[in-house]
């Protein structure tokens, strides 16, 4: 384990588009004589996640985007970085960046006269699940109609379901990737309206950048899961 796990500044470094992706881990034997292959996957994979057209177009924004890289320090340092889920789980209306803003039960608001912000999807684990578990039994709360092929985490590890192979009322029993990272026990609040995953920068260099004078720049960076991060964990 290396350092601190700093949460991405998101309210200031907000992507343009992301692509999270499991990268899947699979052999092949060669080709037979005949020119078949026959290929087996040996791993649930891991995440790629890239962020695309980070804006830095403001003296705050670049101040923020060097301090990131800061505690980066190349591809050591450990990050938090969230994955907008709406393109596969849609948010309810009201929802602000991956929160549903509410009031109390009689309209009122807090003192302050803010709103409450909470996850606009509400699922939690119906059976508890141990390290390099493959499937999860999920119970549909509030805010989403089905579980197939969406995104979730729980402490910062990121999974994505398939298919499921069992259905009983609210209870969706489906696969998911990676393989579990830390153990998640039985009636779990999980996050799909905002998910997030523990990563490191794909390479040094990542966050290197060069600024225009005056100019409205925009940044790709890319990462990958610190999967050595739940190893060490799980020693501990």
């Amino acid at each position: 384990m290396s350092g601190e796990i700093l949460a991405w500044p998101s309210s200031v470094l907000k992507p343009l588009a992301i692509e999270p992706n499991v990268v899947a881990f699979s052999r092949s034997g060669g080709r037979t004589l005949g020119g078949l292959e026959r290929v087996t996957r040996t791993d649930r994979g891991f995440w790629s996640i890239a962020y695309r057209g980070v804006p830095l177009a403001t003296p705050a924004q670049r101040r923020m985007w060097n301090a990131v890289a800061q505690h980066c320090g190349g591809a050591a340092g450990l990050l938090e970085v969230p994955v907008w889920s709406f393109d596969s789980a849609a948010w309810p209306a009201g929802t602000v960046n991956g929160r549903l803003l509410t009031s109390h039960s009689d309209g009122t608001a807090l003192d302050d006269g803010s709103l409450y912000a909470q996850s606009p999807i509400g699922v939690t684990l119906v059976s508890a699940v141990a390290i390099g578990a493959t499937s999860v039994t999920l119970r549909i709360g509030y805010g989403i109609g089905e579980l197939t092929g969406v995104r979730f985490s729980y402490q910062g590890a990121l999974y994505r379901t398939g298919l499921p192979t069992a259905l009983v009322g609210s209870d969706w029993t489906l696969p998911v990737s990676p393989a579990i990272r830390a153990p998640i026990p039985a009636g779990a609040d999980l996050e799909f309206g905002l998910p997030t995953c523990i990563v490191r920068l794909a390479d040094d260099r990542q966050m290197d950048v060069n600024f225009s004078r005056g100019g409205v720049d925009r940044r790709d960076v890319a990462f990958v899961e610190a999967a050595d991060y739940w190893v060490d964990l799980a020693a501990a």
